[in-house]
Formats: structure tokens, sequence, C-alpha cells
């Protein structure tokens, strides 16, 4: 592969995916570096800068990931571009308030209340325990003296 053929397919690989201005300044870039490179032959060069695929894909990734930086703030982690735009959003008078509630909260909101649950069961079935335990010789001992009592 020739410094021709490379900056083709790198070209090839980039058109469509990234802006123009990118893709031209890229091609500035590597076809700058592989002229620049006068100790070396064309074929280390090009050896030692690999696959112009690769090169494009890092380009690419490299770019969308700026691109959502640059589209991105801290009230907005949801990818809508605006709050209007986001179904989960309302706006009441001058408060501001997003209701999505995912899956894991309320799976995690079930759980508690299950546990909620279990331990009311069970402080309810201890406190009938304990109220058999002492109630009912408390009340056979009141049954006792009512019976003997009247004779």
């Amino acid at each position: 592969m020739d410094k021709n053929e490379f900056l083709n397919v790198l070209k090839e690989s980039l058109e469509g995916e990234v802006d123009n201005n990118i893709l031209e300044q890229s091609l500035r870039f590597y076809n700058g570096y592989i002229s620049s490179q006068s100790d070396k032959s064309e074929e280390e060069i090009l050896k030692e800068l690999g696959n112009p695929r690769l090169i494009a894909k890092t380009i690419i990734d490299t770019e969308n990931a700026s691109r959502q930086r640059e589209s991105s703030s801290w009230s907005n982690y949801n990818g809508y571009s605006d709050e209007s735009s986001n179904p989960y959003y309302r706006s009441t008078s001058n408060k501001r308030m997003f209701f999505k509630v995912k899956w894991y909260h309320k799976l995690f909101l079930t759980l508690i209340l299950l546990l909620i649950f279990y331990i009311l069961i069970r402080v309810g079935l201890m406190i009938l325990k304990l109220l058999f335990a002492f109630s009912l010789p408390v009340l056979f001992i009141i049954l006792i003296f009512t019976v003997f009592r009247k004779r």
C-alpha cells in the first residue's frame, strides 16, 4: 500500500461519518505526516500508522464523543436535546420536576414495601403470641376466681 492508497481508504472510511472539515483536516494531517518523515521509507511510515480503517474508526468515535460532550449538560443525561423534548419533564409553575421512574427504582421500592410488610406481620404475630401467652392464663385465673367467689 502506498501513500495515495492509504489516503483513499481513509477518505472512503470517513466519508459520510464525519463533517467535511474533519475529513479534510484528517487527510491533510496524514498527508503531511507521511510527507514529513524523510528519514523513513513510505512503507515503514504506513506500517507504523497501521490500518487506515482503524484510524478512521478512531476519528469517527472521537468525533461522536466530542459531539455528545458538547450537546450534554448535567440536567440532560437522558439524551434529550432540551427539556421540552423530554417526555418525562414537566414544568409546574416555577417548579421543574422529573418523574421518570426506572424499572430498578420500582423493584427497589417493591422490595422495601415487602420488607416492611413482612416486618409488620412478624411483629404482629409476636404481639399475638405474647398476648396469648400472658392473657390466657390471666383470663383462666380470673375465671376461676369468679366461679369460686359466687359459691
